[in-house]
């Protein structure tokens, strides 16, 4: 049984402070970004609807139970109770409560504080402080005066029932915000000694800064952000009137010309003792007219502030009290109405019918697994590698490989979006194929359709085998394919195939298998397999790497494939990518060069550093022109911009390409080539076949002539890779 009922943001956030309205544990972290959140702002002031929420009555036995906006999970060790669980609407509410109040840093403990400790948020985002900005009256000529502020008249009659005269558009660029830390001193932050102090922060020179947090007390009873609030107000106030009759005011000349201001702008009721004795009182005069502006600007500022709050109608979906399954398939029938959930989120919703491990959700149990450090088999080091991975061993101890490679984000507390794709397609791959059969693999395995069919047992039974293997499949990439980031992976699918097959320990621990993948893995690329058909293709090789560790001799298909290395017309062979096609070299082969050479180790071209993997300066490597920009001939002087941003010319090969560091770049820098040619190490340029000796000047003929030569080097080299391993 659903029933439709309206609340309001003041109340909502009640709830959230008694832990009676809470985030099942299985809904995803917060992932709005801060334009997302501005425009909701913006809809709220403007009194723009924002849609409905839909929450379930449960009992905190139910489901594990999480703070809104923060990582804290509920303690329910005082018994079962009876709560409301958010089951969609979270980015919403969580942007409403910090952005109109200090909910997010509401201390349970009842020590009166606010929480300091911001890695207890969900989400680096959330580190915002958002204010209303509206033009300070020096400016109030040159902008749109939306509030009425320099006639201290405020632009609606009735605050509370008039709609405001401008659009969300016309505001948003007006909802300003402040990142804080733990280092930032500004009284804004949550951490600031003197809260009281933020008026002196909201009075700018151009633009007065009203902060939204404040318009939500801390607590019932507590009205010390009521007073702040209304304080900054009258701040404002008074800076108008005070720059008016400077302006205005103190350059009449007559005691009728004062006279003539005062019964214009100030109404009967506040005149007062302003004119005595025929003359006009200045302090008076700014007394009076301050009273009134508090009375007809900043009274209605925040009614209509407090009732774009207090008004805010939130329609409310309430689902009466039901089982843990009810639960998560009202959750996951969401997306039949539209509502955006990716099958990542329904695979945890749907692991949430069963119990994990430490009662922990999947979600935290596959960012443990991420952060756990690992004793890796160096058996999948290569000989080349060997001796950058034991020093880095020694340094820092065990590590874990796909932490380093960045899938998981602590600060934003969010899985790399190509993690989860990968691990649902690992994962559905062990639940359909445990056997690891060759010829069972199908395409169906890896859609929607198939992933959303796991039961819970078996999400829960292989979450962790799928953890493992994708795991394994990161280190491979780093020691051997030249791989620093999960984003730096060409073709996702290709991880998919490493993560499965790895995820089976005998496979793992077998080095021949091992030196296959490396070779596949070199050949798909460089071959164009993946270019067209990724899914049908990614199906297709599993089976045959099944194939050929079932039979070691079967291995026809890779060798046909290693023919097309280099060879592939309009991806990878001679003629395009040295630039004499129609045919753009697309970035993958650039990129994957890069990291082809990476993965072989060299030292970097204008420094000592070494470059490979597991260097200090590995993360800041930079692609960089073999030949650079600045040594084209004189024909080409001043047009260096044009001829980096032109795809087509050859100078833009992939050929012409290589990762080096950034003080490399600094000292090459576009000079001549005599210059590059005399400080570049002689190894760096024999083991990356750069052969520009001889040359004063480079011109696009002989460029040609020279990545066409480096075309066969680097050709060969990945031959005698590939053949090593086959």
């Amino acid at each position: 049984m659903k029933n439709d009922t309206k609340t309001n943001l003041k109340e909502m956030i009640e709830l959230i402070q008694k832990q009676e309205l809470l985030l099942p544990d299985f809904q995803r972290g917060f992932v709005w970004d801060i334009e997302m959140q501005q425009r909701l702002v913006a809809s709220v002031l403007t009194k723009m609807p924002i849609g409905s929420i839909l929450v379930l009555e449960a009992d905190t036995e139910d489901f594990g139970c999480r703070i809104l906006g923060r990582k804290d999970e509920v303690d329910t060790s005082g018994g079962n109770r009876n709560v409301n669980v958010l089951l969609d609407g979270q980015q919403r509410m969580t942007a409403l409560a910090n952005v109109f109040s200090n909910q997010l840093f509401y201390d349970y403990s009842g020590s009166g504080k606010l929480m300091t400790d911001y890695r207890r948020l969900i989400s680096v985002d959330l580190q915002n402080r958002f204010f209303l900005r509206i033009p300070s009256v020096e400016n109030l000529d040159e902008k749109e005066d939306w509030f009425h502020l320099k006639e201290l008249q405020f632009a609606m009659t009735s605050p509370e029932s008039d709609v405001p005269e401008f659009l969300t558009g016309d505001i948003r660029e007006d909802i300003v915000y402040f990142s804080y830390d733990e280092k930032t001193q500004e009284v804004y932050a949550p951490h600031a000694e003197k809260p009281q102090n933020i008026g002196n922060f909201c009075l700018k020179e151009d633009y007065y800064y009203i902060p939204l947090f404040l318009l939500i007390n801390n607590r019932k009873g507590d009205s010390s952000n009521e007073t702040r609030l209304k304080n900054i107000l009258k701040d404002i106030v008074t800076r108008v009137v005070r720059y008016r009759i400077e302006k205005e005011f103190d350059i009449l000349t007559t005691e009728s010309q004062k006279q003539e201001f005062v019964n214009k702008y100030i109404e009967d009721d506040y005149k007062g003792e302003i004119i005595k004795a025929e003359k006009v009182d200045r302090s008076e005069l700014e007394e009076s007219w301050i009273s009134m502006g508090e009375t007809h600007w900043v009274d209605k500022m925040k009614q209509y502030l407090t009732c774009c709050i207090s008004n805010l109608d939130l329609h409310q979906i309430v689902v009466s009290k039901s089982d843990r399954n009810r639960a998560i398939d009202i959750y996951e029938n969401l997306n039949i109405g539209g509502i955006s959930l990716s099958t990542f989120e329904l695979v945890l919703a749907k692991a949430a019918k069963k119990k994990l491990a430490s009662n922990k959700n999947l979600f935290d149990l596959i960012v443990d697994d991420i952060q756990r450090t690992k004793k890796y088999d160096e058996k999948i080091v290569p000989d080349r590698m060997k001796k950058y991975y034991k020093c880095f061993i020694d340094t820092i101890g065990m590590y874990s490989a796909s932490d380093r490679l960045g899938c998981f984000d602590e600060k934003k507390n969010q899985l790399n979006k190509k993690y989860t794709d990968i691990f649902l397609n690992v994962l559905s791959l062990i639940c359909y194929v445990p056997d690891y059969q060759k010829n069972r693999v199908e395409l169906s395995y890896i859609k929607r359709d198939k992933i959303l069919s796991l039961t819970s047992d078996e999400i829960c039974n292989n979450y962790g085998k799928a953890c493992k293997g994708i795991d394994r499949a990161c280190f491979f990439l780093q020691v051997r394919c030249g791989i620093r980031k999960i984003q730096e992976i060409n073709y996702n699918l290709m991880l998919v195939l490493l993560g499965y097959i790895l995820s089976n320990d005998s496979f793992y621990e077998n080095e021949n298998i091992i030196n296959i993948l490396e070779a596949w893995y070199w050949c798909s690329i460089f071959s164009g397999r993946y270019d067209k058909d990724q899914s049908e293709n990614i199906i297709e090789d599993i089976n045959h790497v099944l194939s050929i560790i079932k039979n070691p001799e079967d291995k026809n298909w890779i060798q046909d494939m290693k023919k097309n290395v280099f060879h592939m017309q309009g991806f990878s062979d001679k003629e395009t990518l040295l630039m004499k096609t129609s045919v753009i070299p697309k970035a993958v082969v650039r990129k994957t060069l890069c990291q082809f050479y990476l993965a072989e180790t060299y030292t970097d071209l204008m420094t000592d550093a070494e470059i490979q993997v597991f260097s200090d300066v590995c993360d800041k490597l930079e692609e960089h022109h073999i030949v650079p920009v600045g040594t084209l001939d004189s024909t080409y002087k001043g047009m260096e911009k044009k001829r980096r941003d032109d795809k087509k010319n050859v100078f833009n090969s992939p050929l012409n390409f290589i990762y080096i560091t950034k003080d490399s770049n600094q000292k090459i820098s576009n000079h001549q080539v005599e210059y590059y040619v005399k400080y570049c190490n002689d190894n760096s340029v024999y083991d990356l076949h750069i052969d520009i000796n001889g040359k004063k000047e480079i011109n696009e003929p002989n460029l040609a002539e020279i990545l066409e030569k480096r075309f066969g080097s680097v050709k060969a080299d990945v031959e005698k890779r590939v053949n090593m391993y086959l």
